[in-house]
């Protein structure tokens, strides 16, 4: 799957049997899951950075699930503590958005769904030598692709492109990331028009 015309079909195809799929994504991903680690906020980042370029610090370890549930992340990792399902907290006890994740051959596939049940995306990355080279996005109102940057094994930009469904143009723009002493010290989107949006911290 390397283009997001083929995504958008991976897409429609689970879109018209969500109900199943996802239950068939539940059943597996419990069968494979060895442990769950609680967090408020976003923990893991199976994606470089996608929680700092969110503009959000990592989520802080729980040793239960809090009263106050908004936000919680219940991680079910494998037998190689890699994660396989993420289930992601709303207002309520009620509300729980579901990730799943799969990693065969050079590439990791997530598929989101609402708590409703509904389809929101799906998402591909694609690896060479374990770092992710490319990742494409396709969801309810938009798609996206990034290209990522490396020097010397250290990722030094990603170059996007996205757009909504309703528009018939791509727009662009590239994150750039900054370190001192090997340590993330920025994440910032540069627009083509010269605009600036600092993402991090």
């Amino acid at each position: 799957m390397n283009n997001l015309k083929d995504l958008e079909g991976r897409y429609l195809k689970i879109e018209s049997r969500a109900e199943e799929v996802l239950s068939s994504c539940l059943s597996e991903a419990l069968s494979r899951a060895r442990k769950i680690v609680i967090s408020k906020g976003a923990l893991y980042n199976v994606i470089p950075y996608e929680i700092e370029r969110a503009g959000f610090k990592k989520g802080k370890v729980l040793k239960k699930i809090p009263v106050h549930i908004k936000n919680t992340h219940l991680y079910h990792l494998d037998e190689y503590d890699k994660v396989i399902f993420v289930e992601i907290y709303g207002q309520s006890e009620n509300i729980i958005n579901k990730e799943f994740y799969r990693y065969s051959g050079g590439c990791i596939e997530r598929i989101c769904f609402a708590s409703s049940g509904k389809l929101r995306n799906v998402s591909t990355s694609l690896l060479e030598e374990g770092a992710v080279v490319k990742s494409m996005n396709w969801g309810q109102y938009g798609c996206s692709e990034s290209n990522y940057v490396y020097v010397d094994s250290r990722l030094e930009k990603i170059h996007v492109r996205q757009k909504e469904h309703v528009e018939s143009v791509f727009s662009d723009f590239d994150v750039n990331f900054k370190y001192e002493s090997g340590e993330l010290v920025s994440i910032i989107n540069v627009f083509p028009n010269g605009y600036e949006e600092q993402r991090f911290p």
